[in-house]
């Protein structure tokens, strides 16, 4: 589609399984995207899925766009949005295309009968589109994929994964993804709290096994040897919570370590702007077949100036630029990640 053809597509929906008020990447990429697409005038009408139904009243009743949520068992839930995104689009009549936060949103939407005749776009991230789990779920993406107009990589890795699938490479564009700079005082809520350290080295990330926290917890064990007044943050939540809180208590460093939970996309600015390095460096979990796409948390310390240590794994060596933008260190050695 020609840029002068979409500027005149004035109506979209958005079909949803990520939106705030819960906090998370793909649910901060979808509110921008949102929102920008109002700012230019684009009546919005958004079908999205619902974690917290208290919370979600308040928020969408805030918001200039329609929300629809959807509750439930999650097979009868995607089911359910999909007749009703088919059933608004027939009455509707003037929906110009429909955007997808990922193939699961488009998975049945493909099979309804305003798919014939509506253009849909669909993001892709990285992960979402790894087949090594099962055949089945290959099979599922290339079908995905083989009935929608356009997929939105958000790398050239992800792109990769793809085409792999035997996905025409003209149907995929890359866009990398982008973020909103949030102007906030330099003497912010955490100021007081950590103004003492220094340097202050921060990851703010789900807590899994992908992104590396142990091995950067053992890295600052050797480091406070030479810079006794380091600290380094840890924001996020996630299944790997325990492991790590456990390490950080064998290692006794809980004066150097804090772990400081989920925090708010305010927080999380603050925290970037007080932070001297962003240390991120990925790895390719095989247990669970789970790679960096992209890595937008090294865009958000760029853009207050905190460079990154990275692995360059997945698509990460396109969001890290080596000796430019940060570091590209061995994400399996201490030794590397300390030294970078």
């Amino acid at each position: 589609m020609s840029k002068s053809k979409l500027i005149q597509s004035k109506n979209i929906v958005i079909s949803t399984q990520c939106f705030p008020p819960v906090i998370g990447g793909i649910e901060n990429l979808m509110k921008g995207l949102s929102d920008n697409l109002y700012k230019n005038k684009f009546n919005l009408f958004l079908f999205a899925d619902s974690k917290n139904p208290l919370e979600e009243e308040k928020y969408d009743k805030s918001q200039k766009y329609q929300i629809m949520r959807y509750k439930g068992i999650k097979i009868i839930r995607k089911r359910k949005k999909s007749l009703d995104i088919n059933k608004f689009i027939k009455f509707k009549k003037n929906i110009n295309f429909i955007i997808c936060d990922t193939w699961k949103s488009a998975e049945n939407l493909i099979k309804t009968e305003v798919a014939k005749n509506i253009k849909i776009f669909c993001l892709a991230h990285g992960n979402d589109v790894l087949t090594k789990r099962s055949l089945i779920r290959r099979r599922r993406l290339k079908k995905v994929f083989s009935n929608i107009n356009c997929i939105i990589a958000n790398s050239y890795f992800t792109k990769k994964k793809i085409t792999d699938l035997g996905i025409n490479s003209k149907k995929i564009k890359v866009i990398y993804p982008g973020i909103d700079n949030i102007s906030l005082s330099n003497k912010n809520k955490y100021f007081n709290q950590f103004r003492k350290f220094t340097p202050i080295l921060i990851t703010i990330a789900r807590l899994e096994k992908r992104k590396n926290h142990k091995k950067i917890i053992y890295a600052v064990n050797d480091l406070i040897k030479k810079y006794k007044n380091l600290i380094y943050i840890i924001a996020g939540d996630g299944p790997e919570k325990n492991n790590l809180s456990k390490t950080i208590k064998k290692l006794n460093l809980r004066n150097n370590i804090k772990l400081l939970g989920r925090v708010n996309e305010i927080d999380k600015t603050s925290l970037y702007k007080l932070s001297d390095l962003h240390v991120m460096p990925t790895i390719n979990d095989k247990m669970t077949s789970s790679i960096e796409g992209f890595g937008i948390s090294y865009i958000e310390a760029g853009i207050y100036g905190v460079p990154s240590i990275s692995s360059g794994i997945g698509g990460s060596n396109e969001s890290v630029i080596n000796n430019k933008t940060g570091i590209i260190c061995n994400p399996n050695s201490v030794i590397s990640i300390k030294n970078s």
